[in-house]
């Protein structure tokens, strides 16, 4: 297990270089389906949250190989995809669905960009993985018009609580999960996460934490959405099922006044 308790001595370039190493695992699941939290999930409850972008100006902050700025363009929406890992924005560029840019950039800092230049944008399963995101949040405050929205995806913060990289389940001797664990929640900090075979840093807040500085920054919270799998997705996607008994994602509905 890999702990780290400061997010200040978590180095920038190292957390590129842990993303980096993932890439190309995490591109060939994407592209297979095998992303089912997001294929079988999220996407729906995104696109809904969203709500209707034909016409109007969306950046992705955090926006990986591109699938979700595609599928905004498809919308109709004219798209800029922000990621700070090359391998993805060079699989995106290479992937376009249309007239969407790409950029290599960080997005907790992106003064390169004009301020009030977007009408929506997008955090999906972003924000967890830097390590400033107050930076963040005040970045997309400042690119968007007034009235634009922010609708930000994000692991819930009992999930990203927990300090192991084993199961988050206390199991019975048969193996049936139990209970959810959870632990030392106030204990804001990085956190190691496997994913596809490899291990990135992850970074624990709490729910008041993200809250607070949402509104601090001037934010107006519109409403709070917690994903759960459909009768539909369930079928397709029996795995999905833990997230009728613990809710592993939040969707926060932001406004700039």
């Amino acid at each position: 297990m890999r702990v780290r308790q400061n997010p200040k001595t978590v180095q920038k370039g190292e957390l590129a270089a842990e993303w980096a190493t993932l890439a190309p695992a995490w591109i060939q699941a994407t592209a297979g389906g095998e992303n089912v939290n997001r294929d079988g999930l999220l996407d729906a409850w995104m696109l809904r949250a969203i709500g209707e972008v034909a016409g109007r100006d969306v950046i992705d902050l955090g926006c990986g190989e591109g699938r979700f700025c595609r599928m905004l363009t498809r919308r109709g929406a004219r798209v800029v995809g922000i990621d700070l890992c090359q391998p993805f924005i060079e699989f995106a560029e290479a992937h376009r669905f249309g007239n969407e840019r790409y950029l290599v950039a960080d997005i907790e800092d992106l003064s390169a960009l004009p301020s009030a230049g977007f009408d929506l944008a997008v955090s999906y399963l972003s924000l967890v993985d830097v390590a400033d995101f107050a930076a963040v949040v005040q970045e997309a405050y400042r690119l968007l018009r007034a009235g634009g929205r922010f609708v930000v995806c994000n692991l819930q913060s009992m999930n990203t609580g927990i300090k192991t990289t084993g199961s988050p389940w206390l199991k019975d001797k048969e193996g049936r999960k139990l209970h959810f664990l959870l632990d030392d929640y106030l204990d804001e900090g990085p956190r190691a996460m496997p994913m596809f075979g490899h291990v990135v840093t992850n970074f624990h807040r709490t729910l008041s934490t993200y809250i607070n500085s949402f509104l601090q920054t001037g934010f107006a919270l519109e409403g709070l959405q917690e994903p759960t799998p459909s009768p539909a997705q369930l079928a397709r996607y029996p795995e999905l099922a833990d997230n009728l008994r613990v809710p592993y994602f939040i969707i926060y509905l932001l406004r700039k006044a």
